[in-house]
């Protein structure tokens, strides 16, 4: 996982924690960020679903009108506006507020960043869910039952343009909070945490290549239409998570055991060879 941001070898491995991380009374993962999170995750995509359904069929079936203009192209405007700013705000907040102790950090800290990290990702996790289950089926419906005129529908302008961007802002803010704040992953870059977090972003560049096709090649909103193969394949990406986890596994052991993992040769114990960049002399 190698970043400019720490380019230094790290020491040896973190000894056995204090028993202070044992103890009933530490929580290394907060609760409050992850209600906190989806909870501001849920509410904007309800409030999404919400406006649907009050002016979907009443302003949206064609995008020629005054109306659509005032409901729909207005809307996609704003949430724009909102999307960069958010992004901005959140982003640098993360990397300009990155400490500079990845060397010196103590046990107990790293295992309350690990905590963050791990929250960030099940918020990651519950907003593309949003995206990619609930209102991209709602949109395939939409499309059957309404026909396409438009790029811009009301289906479209919400899981495109809204749900896509909202899950994407916490992948990022996730993979760089890791980047940041926690040695392994700032020492070399996850690959399984990469194809998590790009695989499902480069389904909203696919988005440009659908609407053109389904504009001069394929017209009708068949599920298995090759047009949208490419949704799928990316998709696919988010089983870069199982991977994941299993480096996940492997740190916890490590932060709260003080000891490397290793494997088993005709039964002599060898260290774990992914760990040994912890290991490399200064």
């Amino acid at each position: 996982m190698a970043t400019a941001l720490n380019r230094a070898k790290l020491g040896a491995p973190a000894q056995a924690p204090p028993v202070a991380i044992r103890s009933d009374d530490y929580r290394w993962i907060s609760p409050t960020l992850i209600v906190l999170v989806c909870g501001v995750v849920g509410i904007l995509m309800i409030a999404a679903r919400l406006y649907q359904q009050v002016y979907a069929w009443s302003a949206g079936l064609d995008a020629t009108s005054p109306e659509f203009r005032s409901y729909w192209m207005n809307l996609l405007f704003a949430q724009f506006a909102v999307e960069a700013v958010a992004a901005a705000s959140i982003w640098g907040y993360v990397w300009f507020s990155r400490p500079s102790d990845l060397e010196q950090v103590q046990t107990r800290e790293e295992l309350r960043r690990f905590g963050v990290f791990i929250a960030l990702i099940l918020c990651y996790v519950f907003a593309v869910f949003w995206a990619a289950s609930f209102f991209a089926e709602e949109d395939a419906s939409w499309h059957q039952t309404v026909v396409r005129d438009t790029s811009f529908t009301p289906s479209h302008i919400i899981l495109f343009y809204w749900a896509f961007p909202i899950y994407i802002i916490l992948g990022i803010t996730a993979y760089l909070y890791g980047m940041t704040r926690l040695p392994r992953f700032a020492a070399r870059h996850s690959l399984p945490w990469i194809i998590a977090v790009a695989g499902p972003f480069m389904l909203l560049p696919v988005v440009a290549y659908n609407e053109w096709a389904h504009s001069f090649w394929i017209l009708e909103e068949r599920f298995a239409a090759p047009v949208h193969w490419w949704f799928m394949i990316f998709a696919w990406s988010g089983l870069g998570l199982g991977g994941l986890l299993l480096q996940v596994c492997d740190y916890l052991h490590e932060l709260t055991t003080g000891q490397a993992q290793t494997y088993s040769a005709a039964n002599d114990p060898v260290a774990d060879p992914a760990l040994e960049f912890e290991r490399e002399a200064g």
